[in-house]
């Protein structure tokens, strides 16, 4: 059971759960085929075969860190009465909107994100703006969070 089940008022269910989208980790899996690439080319000098080694076991785990850190356990989940963004492994943050409160939401999709099917989602309140980058299948985040705030203004 995780931080968000853990945390549910009563009565209140997770509807959907979204993801970040595979592309945020392009980079990091560049850098990790550069130096499985560099490892494998081979040397006949032992001093240069030895810090070929070293510096490519040090790049795959910058981009083992650097992917674990894009990721740093980030759940964004509807549930009936809130949208949570959670992130963080050691040290956690957690953003709780209720959706009463929420006006709108925006998608926001770049011609790489329509085809990829990823995107940014802005949920709007009165005052303030919250940003969900890199959401995996936005529009049906989107449809999610409206389908909820449909359900809270029909029961009220």
């Amino acid at each position: 059971m995780g931080y968000i089940e853990k945390n549910l008022m009563e009565n209140e269910k997770i509807v959907y759960s979204a993801q970040l989208h595979p592309i945020v980790y392009t980079w990091p899996i560049v850098l990790g085929i550069v130096a499985l690439i560099v490892m494998a080319i081979p040397l006949d000098d032992q001093t240069m075969f030895l810090v070929k080694l070293l510096g490519g076991i040090v790049a795959l785990v910058i981009a083992f860190c650097w992917a674990v850190s894009l990721n740093g356990g980030k759940q964004y989940v509807v549930t009936t009465r809130r949208l949570i963004f959670k992130r963080g492994i050691i040290k956690r943050e957690s953003l709780e909107l209720l959706l009463r409160k929420c006006e709108g939401v925006k998608i926001q999709q770049s011609v790489a994100g329509r085809l990829l099917n990823y995107g940014d989602v802005i949920v709007t309140t009165g005052e303030a703006s919250n940003l969900y980058r890199h959401i995996k299948a936005p529009l049906t985040f989107s449809t999610h969070i409206n389908q909820q705030i449909d359900n809270l203004k029909t029961t009220e």
